[in-house]
């Protein structure tokens, strides 16, 4: 018998002679090898319009809402109902997001800002508003918004000739515009092109197209210090920017990358993931790529557009990255937007606004819920919120080739998966020399011994475990072969 574990998912490693995975789909790195990849499953009635961003917020009073962006209005979700209520300024007229841009999201205090090009930086007062409006004191259009330390920052402002200019509000005052006043001033950056985003934070990491920035608060009068961190290295996709527990992650030019607050860089993609991401990323767009940090686990997920992918408005894959275990893993569906949010809770008197039987509700009551549990929602390609709790996605892995065999000739009998998942499907797939295509044996389910038959006999084998989907498992950790010598030929 031999055990082979699924190793690191690296598909830009060489498929042969190494300790890599070249595919998983549908998991989670973990500990024990992967975990499974939960299902979206709807818990809202769907927005109208193409999502263009989404952002989830808390108020004051520890309540949680949801707000998202088409091409042209602002919506909030309505706990009671479940829909999203237009909430679209009524002063001004729809908006017009261009086709390169996204709606970006931050929280000050109480006040949501959202920004977007060519439309005035707009602001809704949680708990007490009913519209959005503009943002008093006449902050400058932007396409980018944070909060650093306390100061609302814009970025890549809309005027032409700004866009390598960041400007931030007056000191603990979201409607503070006026430039020298109360510490509010702008910084233009003379090389490093346009800014991208900014991360926030105590310290702010500005991102251009070919530098990174630390912001550094230091007061009067210079008010903050901008430290250059890379000469370089910038971010190519902007919307790829998230940051979680003290790091900042994003996508470079030649891969993905992580920096700490100290302004450490580090690769963190290089000669595993990113040759085979950027092969097939739709790098035509800065909306195509989506960063979303998981709230409570160390993962961060990156929403793509592949270019094999007609449809512009949905991200048909996700890659994701454990920054705890340093593995990566991959998934594939189609979704509009995410971002991370506290669950929405209601009141039984609520739920008699949605609707008078409880045997009839549209919602499963197990998505109410009256803790602070932090998780990431997502819009699902018809535009319905939901968390990753539904039934499992339907698992594929392989394990590193040339592990059965590795150019010696090896007749396979039969495998079994060591996972905790009953209902499994394995197959073999070999050839006899590397320049050779792989050949698939037929698959096979397993057995009351735990064992599915194979028969194949070559001289380089992987074996791919499928997990149907809805089945019930929490670890897959790799396989044990039957196997034997299968003498010469």
């Amino acid at each position: 018998m031999a055990e082979i574990s699924f190793g690191p998912y690296e598909p830009d490693r060489a498929s042969v002679g190494q300790v890599n995975s070249s595919y998983v789909l549908n998991v989670l790195p973990s500990v024990n090898g992967y975990a499974p990849f939960k299902s979206h499953a709807d818990f809202t009635s769907a927005l109208t319009g193409n999502c263009r961003g989404v952002f989830g917020g808390v108020q004051l009073d520890g309540s949680s809402v949801l707000f998202a962006g088409s091409d042209t209005k602002l919506y909030k979700l309505n706990g009671t109902t479940r829909a999203f209520d237009d909430v679209t300024r009524t002063v001004g007229g729809d908006y017009s997001v261009g086709a390169r841009e996204y709606w970006d999201f931050c929280q000050f205090g109480n006040t949501l800002i959202a920004t977007t090009d060519s439309n005035a930086v707009q602001a809704y007062t949680l708990g007490s508003s009913t519209n959005f409006a503009a943002l008093a004191g006449s902050p400058p259009q932007a396409r980018r918004c944070a909060v650093v330390g306390d100061f609302v920052v814009l970025a890549s402002l809309s005027t032409s000739g700004q866009a390598n200019r960041i400007q931030w509000s007056a000191i603990n005052d979201a409607t503070g515009w006026t430039v020298g006043t109360n510490q509010s001033d702008y910084q233009d950056f003379p090389d490093g092109g346009f800014v991208q985003g900014i991360s926030g934070g105590e310290i702010g990491i500005v991102f251009q197209d070919r530098a990174i920035r630390r912001m550094i608060y230091v007061g009067p009068p210079n008010i903050f210090e901008f430290q250059r961190i890379s000469e370089n290295k910038g971010c190519m996709m902007r919307y790829s920017i998230c940051r979680t527990a003290g790091f900042t992650f994003f996508m470079a030019n030649d891969g993905f990358y992580k920096i700490d607050l100290s302004g450490g860089l580090t690769q963190i993609g290089a000669n595993r993931v990113n040759k085979t991401l950027l092969d097939e990323l739709d790098t035509s767009n800065h909306r195509y790529m989506l960063g979303v940090a998981d709230p409570v686990y160390p993962r961060v997920m990156w929403f793509y557009k592949t270019t094999s992918s007609a449809n512009v408005n949905l991200y048909d894959k996700v890659i994701i990255y454990d920054w705890s275990l340093d593995r990566w893993s991959a998934a594939q569906f189609n979704s509009a937007g995410a971002c991370p949010m506290i669950d929405l809770s209601a009141t039984l008197e609520g739920l008699d606004a949605v609707s008078a039987s409880l045997d009839a509700l549209p919602y499963s009551l197990d998505t109410y819920t009256y803790n602070y549990s932090q998780r990431i929602v997502m819009l699902g390609p018809d535009n319905k919120a939901g968390f990753f709790d539904g039934a499992n996605l339907e698992a594929t892995l392989d394990t590193p080739e040339g592990m059965i065999g590795n150019g010696i000739r090896t007749f396979v009998r039969g495998v079994q998966p060591l996972t905790d998942a009953a209902n499994t499907y394995v197959s073999v797939r070999h050839r006899d020399r590397i320049i050779d295509s792989l050949t698939a044996t037929s698959e096979t389910q397993i057995g009351v011994n735990g064992y599915a038959a194979q028969r194949t006999s070559s001289r380089f084998n992987t074996v791919r475990v499928r997990i149907a989907a809805g089945e019930t498992w929490s670890y897959m950790r790799g396989v044990e072969a039957d196997v034997r010598s299968g003498g010469r030929r």
